[in-house]
C-alpha cells in the first residue's frame, strides 16, 4: 500500500495499492512539506504512516516531519486578551443589555432604536400625537411621548453605566501581573440593576 499526502486532495491522504504515475504526474512529486503546500504529491514512508496512525490529529507539517511541535505557552498577554475579550461578549450579551416592562417583558434597544424611537418621539410631539407604539422585543409598547422619553432616557444612562463598569473592567484586568490573577478576576460584578418600567399598555 502507498500513502500520498497532497494539498488540492480532500482530506489531503490518499492510500492507492500501486505508486502514481511519475511519469503522468512529472515534477508534481515532492519530498518536502514546502512541496506539498507547493501542490505536489508527496510519499510517506512507512514511518510516517505509522507516525499519523499514532498521531491522527497530528497536522501534514507534524507527519512529514515526524515530530509534534509543541502547543505554544500561554503567556499573561494572551490571558489579558481573552478575559479583556470576554468582558466585551459579557457587556454586549443579554446578562447586561437589557431591562423588564411591568416585571414580566424583556427586551432591549439598542443605540440605533434608540435613536430612530426618539426622532418617532420628536415627530409625535410636534404633532400633538398623544400615544405612540414600537417594539420592545417581540412585543408592541404604546405610551405617551413623554413615557416614552422617560425610558429612552433610563435606558441611555443605564446603558452610560455599564460602559463604565466594563472599561474598568478592562483596565483593572490588564493591570494584572499573573495569569493566574487574570484568570481568577470575575467580571460580572458591578454592573447596575436592569431597569423595570411600569406602563399600563402593552400589546403583544
Amino acid at each position: 500500500m502507498y500513502t500520498y499526502v497532497r494539498k488540492q486532495h480532500k482530506g489531503y491522504y490518499l492510500e492507492t495499492s500501486e505508486p502514481i504515475d511519475a511519469e503522468y504526474w512529472a515534477g508534481q512529486i515532492g519530498l518536502t512539506y514546502q512541496d506539498f503546500l507547493e501542490g505536489k504529491w508527496v510519499p510517506l514512508s512507512d514511518e510516517q504512516v505509522a507516525f499519523h496512525n499514532e498521531h491522527p490529529d497530528a497536522t501534514v507539517q507534524e507527519v512529514i516531519a515526524m515530530e509534534i511541535t509543541p502547543a505554544p505557552e500561554r503567556t499573561l498577554a494572551d490571558a489579558k486578551k481573552e478575559k479583556t475579550d470576554a468582558i466585551s461578549i459579557y457587556d454586549s450579551s443579554d446578562a447586561v443589555n437589557g431591562f423588564t416592562v411591568n416585571g414580566e417583558i424583556g427586551g432591549w434597544l439598542t443605540p440605533s432604536e434608540r435613536s430612530n424611537y426618539r426622532s418617532s418621539i420628536e415627530a409625535a410631539k410636534k404633532f400633538s400625537i398623544q400615544e405612540l407604539s414600537f417594539y420592545v422585543g417581540d412585543f408592541l409598547m404604546t405610551v405617551t411621548p413623554e413615557q416614552g422619553e422617560y425610558m429612552l432616557d433610563q435606558v441611555q444612562l443605564y446603558a452610560d453605566q455599564c460602559a463604565i463598569v466594563t472599561k474598568q473592567h478592562q483596565l483593572a484586568v490588564n493591570a494584572l501581573d499573573s495569569i493566574e490573577a487574570v484568570d481568577n478576576y470575575d467580571y460580572t460584578q458591578g454592573y447596575p440593576a436592569k431597569l423595570n418600567f411600569t406602563y399600563p399598555i402593552v400589546i403583544s
